[in-house]
């Protein structure tokens, strides 16, 4: 059988251990702690690009976020392939092709398409969502600029759309957005989506932190402000013989048709934003169905016809396709007014008829005032 010790003895067994430990002080460690965060922990710029397409009662949105010097390096392709997008008989943006290297990702809730981008930095998301318009159109694209000013820690502004940049795109229905804004990145702030005021969501469209529905609507769906649709100006010029008038839609002021019953081009006049280069770039981007060389951009500007166009100095760049490719031309004028904007003046259509109806383009143009 194994010994018991008395309790008398493991109580002074104990009282000794408890002497003992009362002779010592326990060691005091000290950390110093930097007030500064090491450099490569600091969060960097964060950049956001975003282009906001309305359409009849819903407005797309297309947006890249993520750290500035990523982002830079796709800003360009990113603007080119939005201004390209065209919509199926669905109402849906149609986004193959991609550019070389973009995938396309799964299904994601709440988003109609999410595009993966890699870059050197980080892989970025372009998301693609939509939402209902409600109430006074410009209210509501300032409601989701500012809370994309948010994002990247920047200030509300009240500046004409929030200051965002009008953007050229014949497939908007009111005036196309681009919001290109560098900031601080937020934790979580303007990713909140407050309850929509008015409306559902649309068919394939999502309510996302990409895009806010704002305004207020009344019975029927109807802005129930004072404010009213922006009317487009009033033009004085001389149709040339054979051009035939069409009913203005969308950003579409003018409009007409002109050619042959069997080549016919088109005629439009819109009011939009968008730097010289860029627009010239993609106008080419859409006739060779590629991405143009620098060298090439820089050659058509260049050799850009200048003359005057009601009181201001236009220039005119004739981008002529291949037939046999199965190319069209691109007969296009810009017009720089006041504010960032210019007229557009644009002839699309078959190589011939584009080619034939150059007088008469010319001629259109130095008729025109506004």
């Amino acid at each position: 059988m194994p010994t018991r010790l008395p309790l008398i003895w493991l109580l002074a067994f104990g009282l000794v251990g408890w002497l003992g430990g009362c002779g010592s002080e326990p060691e005091i460690t000290t950390y110093t702690i930097p007030k500064n965060m090491p450099e490569e922990l600091v969060p960097g710029k964060q950049r956001l690009l975003a282009v906001m397409v309305p359409r009849g009662s819903e407005a797309w949105f297309f947006k890249i976020q993520g750290p500035e010097e990523a982002v830079d390096g796709v800003a360009q392709p990113f603007k080119d392939f939005v201004q390209s997008i065209e919509f199926g008989e669905s109402g849906q943006p149609i986004l193959d092709p991609l550019p070389e290297s973009w995938q396309l990702g799964g299904e994601k809730p709440m988003r109609f398409a999410t595009v993966y981008i890699n870059t050197a930095k980080k892989q970025l998301e372009l998301t693609v969502s939509t939402l209902p318009i409600n109430g006074d159109y410009p209210e509501y694209a300032a409601q989701n600029v500012n809370r994309w000013r948010n994002q990247v820690g920047l200030k509300p502004s009240d500046e004409t759309w929030a200051g965002a940049e009008p953007l050229e795109m014949e497939v908007a229905d009111k005036q196309a957005l681009l919001a290109d804004f560098v900031g601080e990145p937020t934790s979580g702030g303007g990713s909140m989506m407050p309850p929509m005021m008015g409306g559902s969501m649309m068919g394939g469209g999502a309510m996302t932190g990409d895009a806010l529905a704002g305004g207020s609507a009344g019975k029927g769906g109807e802005s129930s402000g004072q404010a009213t649709e922006t009317q487009s100006p009033k033009y004085d010029f001389e149709t040339p013989e054979g051009w035939q008038e069409q009913e203005a839609r969308g950003m579409r002021e003018l409009s007409f048709v002109v050619g042959p019953e069997d080549a016919t081009a088109e005629v439009t006049l819109i009011t939009a934003g968008g730097d010289l280069r860029s627009n010239v770039a993609r106008w080419m981007g859409q006739v060779i169905k590629g991405t143009p060389e620098d060298e090439a951009v820089d050659q058509m500007l260049t050799d850009a016809e200048r003359f005057d166009v009601s009181g201001f100095e236009a220039q005119r760049f004739i981008i002529e396709g291949d037939a046999g490719q199965g190319q069209f031309s691109i007969d296009a004028t810009i017009i720089p007014t006041e504010g960032n904007f210019s007229k557009f003046v644009k002839m699309t259509g078959p190589p011939k008829t584009v080619s034939e109806q150059r007088d008469a383009m010319k001629s259109f143009l130095q008729s025109l005032s506004f």
